[in-house]
């Protein structure tokens, strides 16, 4: 290409990219919602490493924190095990959830906290993940997981992003047995706490729902 540098071209190549990597997501991301509103999303339940699963979130999130200047910390005890559910459901809200901190904090601190519960005998696993960033309002937390939705028009403009992130999480976690709450501050930052059971079967799947009201008082926004 005359009069052009290679340097020019690989930040058009970078732009172009961009633009295609936010479409697939957007794509996907409507492919979802469309699959939960007609009850045609499937669970595929297997026993994973939950030591594992965090090591891949890790890899895909630490260059995500480092864009913005943050630093990523995740704690996970040791003997916490394994888990019985759907794995890539539970991969994808983290990945929603530490995107979304990433993003909305800049020259702070984003934590992943996994911690092992117990609730009238049933074992639970809690991921909590708590950033440093804007925030947000308790009118913009009401409407946090409807489709499309996001805290209000400037944050689209300044950060982009779909507004179905969320709502497929909270949709995703539902459909697993469990529960996502969110805890917010503005000008401070945000926690973001899923509650999953650890063995989750397929009629338990359907007929139970964790609650995190009845079962563990909300963090307050603070790292670990």
């Amino acid at each position: 290409m005359v009069g052009r540098n290679n340097d020019t071209i690989y930040s058009d190549l970078q732009k172009v990219n961009t633009a295609g990597v936010h479409l697939l997501g957007l794509i996907s991301d409507i492919l979802d919602i469309s699959k939960i509103e007609a009850g045609k999303m499937e669970l595929y339940l297997h026993e994973f490493s939950i030591d594992t699963m965090l090591t891949s979130v890790r890899t895909v999130i630490e260059p995500l924190a480092k864009k913005n200047n943050n630093k990523l910390h995740i704690s996970c005890p040791e003997g916490v095990g394994s888990m019985l559910s759907d794995e890539q459901k539970i991969y994808q809200c983290l990945l929603n959830l530490l995107s979304n901190a990433c993003k909305f904090t800049k020259n702070g601190e984003i934590s992943l906290v996994i911690r092992s519960l117990e609730m009238q005998g049933a074992e639970l696993i809690s991921f909590c993940v708590t950033d440093q960033g804007i925030g947000m309002t308790q009118h913009q937390v009401n409407n946090l997981f409807v489709e499309f939705a996001q805290a209000d028009s400037s944050t689209t403009r300044e950060y982009g992003g779909t507004g179905l992130g969320l709502a497929i999480s909270h949709r995703f976690c539902e459909m697993i047995g469990g529960d996502i709450s969110v805890s917010s501050v503005k000008n401070e930052g945000t926690v973001f706490t899923m509650l999953l059971p650890k063995v989750l079967t397929e009629n338990a799947a359907v007929s139970t729902t964790i609650k995190i009201s009845d079962t563990i008082k909300k963090p307050e926004i603070q790292l670990q």
